[in-house]
Parts: C-alpha cells; structure tokens; sequence
C-alpha cells in the first residue's frame, strides 16, 4: 500500500487536466523516500543512556517518518567508544539501544516495524582513533532498514 499524500491523481495519472475521464486509472508506483535515520546515528554522552535534545528531535523526525511510511521495518543497532571493557562496553550499547526503542514506542511506532535492538558484537568499529570524533560517532545508536521477518 503506498503512503497517501505522495499518490498522483487520477487526473494526473491520465493525463487529463480539467475534463472529465471515464473509466478506471491505475495509480503510478510510488518509491519510498530515504528516511533521514540512515544518514544521522543518534548521539550519546559518553558513560550515558539519556537522549539530549539533539536526539530527541531526531527521533521525533526518525517516528514522523516511520508513522508515514508503516510498511518499512528498522533494526537498531547501539555502539560505544573503545574506553571499558568489552562486556560493559556491548551491555552499554544493547542499553543505548533499547532507550531508542523505547522513545519510538512512546512516539507511536508500532513495535512489528522494529524487527530487533543490539549493541555491535564487538568493538572493532569503523572509527576507532581516539580523536575525540571519532569517539564521539561511536557513542551511539545507528537504525537501518531491514527486511520484514515472518514469526
């Protein structure tokens, strides 16, 4: 089912432009827009769990979308910078995780368009120096488009 708002219209679809058209007009395929999640990890604190404003608004952006777009499933995933040990480190990103879950869930998203929450497996991240960028993009949550999975 596509998103209403993005359909054309039937006079559109038909190429008719203020007459009356008889007949049926199948409405033209409609793509999905890139959601704006993809692009932006959701920032963290470090040693944190709590969701400044920056997060917040992008989130409300990120539940804005997926209320829109309600055939789409998202995986979250929760990272941490290279400081602590490994176990503290994933516990911390799976938690990170789940704060981003629940946020959406208080925003309304339907808990079947997440199709799960984890923290990275390991810490060998994409950016691990320890520029404090680089530790910076680490602290945080990334959400991806995923497949829907069947029970």
């Amino acid at each position: 089912m596509a998103p209403s708002g993005s359909l054309v219209s039937q006079q559109q679809a038909s190429g008719v432009n203020g007459s009356k058209a008889s007949g049926t007009v199948a409405q033209a395929p409609v793509a999905i827009s890139d959601p704006p999640f993809l692009r932006h990890p959701i920032p963290f604190a470090p040693n944190s769990l709590e969701l400044d404003i920056a997060a917040r608004n992008a989130l409300t952006r990120a539940g804005a979308w997926l209320q829109r777009h309600r055939e789409a499933r998202i995986l979250i995933v929760g990272s941490c910078d290279s400081g602590g040990s490994e176990a503290c480190t994933h516990a911390l990103a799976e938690a990170r995780g789940a704060a981003v879950q629940k946020f959406l869930g208080s925003a309304g998203i339907d808990s079947n368009q997440i199709v799960g929450v984890k923290g990275w497996d390991s810490l060998d991240q994409s950016c691990r120096v320890s520029a404090a960028e680089c530790q910076k993009f680490n602290r945080s949550v990334q959400i991806f488009m995923a497949s829907s999975v069947a029970p």
